[in-house]
Formats: C-alpha cells, structure tokens, sequence
C-alpha cells in the first residue's frame, strides 16, 4: 500500500535528505512524507512527481496536512529526523482529536423499544429521524473522506468522487442517527 502522508516545510538551514534511491538531494519545501507498505520516506516534490508519475497518489491529497504543507517546530522536525513513525502518530492524534473536537457532544439515543403486549404507537414521519446538523455532516464528510482515502488510496477530493464521498457520508450520518 502506497500512502501520502504529509508535505511538510522545514527551515533552508535545517534541510533533509530527500530518500529516493540515487538522489540524497537536500529538500526544506515541500518534503513529502510516504508510506510504502510498512516503511515511511521523505521525498522531494521533483523525485515524488518521477516515483509516482502516473498512479493515483501522485494526484492525491496527504492524509494529515494540506496540499500547501506544514510547517514543522523544532521539534516537529526532530521527530521527522529521528522517528518519522512517532511524528505522523503525532499527525493521527491531531487530527483525531479535531475529528472528536468537531463531533456532536450528545448524540441522539434511539427510542426504547415497545414492551411486550403494549401498542405501538404510531410516530409522525418528521420524528422518524433527525436531521443532522451542519456540524454533524461536516464531520461526517470527513470521515467519509478518510475512510475513502485509506480504502481506495484516492483523493476524494477529485472530480469524480464527490458521490462516493456524499453516499458515504449518508451512510454515516445514518449509522449516527439511528
């Protein structure tokens, strides 16, 4: 499996090696951050545009940042030096914790169901479901996108994939709902 983590920035003075094989370039803009199978490598915008030319990850967006980067601290860069692995886990709890952040604080719980020999009674169609919140289907629509990333190793936000990316979300927001 071939992912694009991030494109992160570093300071010009605090370069690092981009790690195609043969080129040992050093890159501050635009270092982008790869995961082939189990390993994890940091590449150049010019040798990720050669490796990948063609496949679908050269055209996708990175898991954890913008399309523009990030700039790294201190520290940040550290990490992407000596422990590459533990900066991007860094990467998946921010980006959790804004999933949490941005996720309804008390979801709906669904109604209990009717006792055995008692009647149900019947339940205006408007009080079926709920419908969510703009901040739900934003959430939502985040999720789908990740899930669709890591699935399909796309950009969802490529023409073409707007419908599987909203019947997606749907499925979601009625998972949620119920």
């Amino acid at each position: 499996m071939i992912a694009l983590l991030a494109i992160v920035e570093v300071p010009p003075d605090e370069r690092v090696r981009c790690q195609a094989v043969g080129c040992n370039h050093p890159v501050f803009k635009r270092i982008h951050v790869v995961r082939e199978n189990a390993a994890i490598h940091l590449y150049g915008s010019a040798c990720f545009k050669q490796l990948f030319h063609g496949q679908a990850i050269a055209a996708s967006t990175p898991h954890y940042t913008s399309s523009d980067g990030r700039h790294l601290s201190d520290e940040e860069r550290q990490l992407l030096l000596e422990n590459t692995e533990r900066l991007i886990q860094q990467f998946e709890e921010e980006y959790q914790a804004k999933l949490a952040h941005t996720a309804p604080l008390h979801p709906v719980p669904p109604p209990p169901p009717p006792l055995r020999g008692q009647a149900i009674q019947p339940v205006p169609s408007t009080e079926l479901r709920r419908r969510p919140s703009s901040a739900e289907r934003a959430v939502a629509e985040l999720q789908a996108k990740a899930l669709l990333r890591e699935k399909f190793c796309v950009d969802p936000d490529l023409p073409g994939w707007r419908g599987l990316v909203l019947v997606e979300t749907e499925r979601i927001l009625q998972k949620n709902t119920a």
